[in-house]
């Protein structure tokens, strides 16, 4: 059994598990001997996933498709629940949009915040009561380096990851003394499908777009590494300079910068 198995067994629930990072943690996850329950909206990619999983790891993967939008994401999970300990919790799921806040449709905006950090809110109180009781499991929330900075263009998705941020922090204190591991992980620009849902385009940095964007398989490596023993995780050198030049900078001069990038990254620039 593998010390992740030993620590966070016997299962891991993982939202947003379709693709890019939280499938990455679900490959990864199911690897070091984990049951995963695997959650997100597309049922066929959870169950190519799942079917994958199962061959070549050797453990149950249990698909439960849900719109984490929904206010009864609880409830609908609860069938994927039934009659299993889980150990580690991974809210992963979340997406992101690029432009003036005023110009995009208020109802995805108000869909940002129920699945950056409403459904991540639920799915934490529900599941994480019973780690308590055992006294030992793992919370993990993806957040991002954009939660250390205000940035014209995203203000709502920065203000989600910030969120989700100081709610990791202030949680891992209220756990600790029950054996609980809660880790906020930060990832700066990673090649998946977020960057096109949210208007984003890698091709805008040219050559440099190697530099600053990581795979999937480093964010979920170093997540997983550093579970129990840091509470903010931020992958990578670049990342890590990033967020230290926002947190010495004015927050006003950091907004501007930030905004700079950010136009620079929109699609069509």
């Amino acid at each position: 059994m593998s010390k992740l198995a030993e620590r966070y067994g016997p299962w891991a629930v993982i939202t947003g598990a379709s693709a890019g990072i939280g499938a990455e943690f679900a490959r990864r996850v199911a690897e070091r001997g984990i049951n995963v329950v695997l959650v997100a909206r597309r049922r066929n990619r959870l169950e190519a996933l799942a079917s994958m999983i199962e061959d070549m790891y050797r453990v149950e993967a249990r698909v439960a498709p849900a719109d984490l939008t929904s206010r009864d994401v609880v409830q609908v999970l609860q069938p994927a629940l039934a009659g299993i300990e889980v150990g580690l919790l991974i809210n992963c799921a979340g997406f992101g949009s690029a432009g003036p806040f005023l110009d995009m449709d208020p109802s995805v905006q108000e869909s940002m915040i129920n699945v950056n950090c409403r459904a991540p809110i639920l799915l934490t109180h529900e599941i994480v009561q019973g780690m308590r009781e055992r006294g030992r499991g793992g919370v993990i929330f993806v957040s991002s380096v954009n939660a250390f900075c205000a940035a014209r263009g995203m203000a709502n998705y920065n203000a989600t990851k910030a969120y989700d941020l100081l709610f990791a922090e202030g949680l891992a204190a209220e756990l600790r003394p029950y054996g609980v591991d809660v880790q906020a992980l930060c990832p700066g620009g990673t090649l998946s499908e977020f960057q096109g849902v949210a208007g984003l385009d890698t091709r805008n940095f040219g050559p440099f777009a190697r530099l600053m964007f990581a795979t999937p398989t480093s964010v979920v490596a170093t997540s997983l590494r550093t579970l129990g023993r840091r509470v903010t995780v931020i992958p990578g050198f670049l990342n890590k300079l990033t967020v230290l030049t926002m947190r010495v900078m004015p927050r006003r001069v950091s907004t501007w910068l930030f905004g700079l990038v950010m136009e620079r990254f929109a699609a069509g620039s």
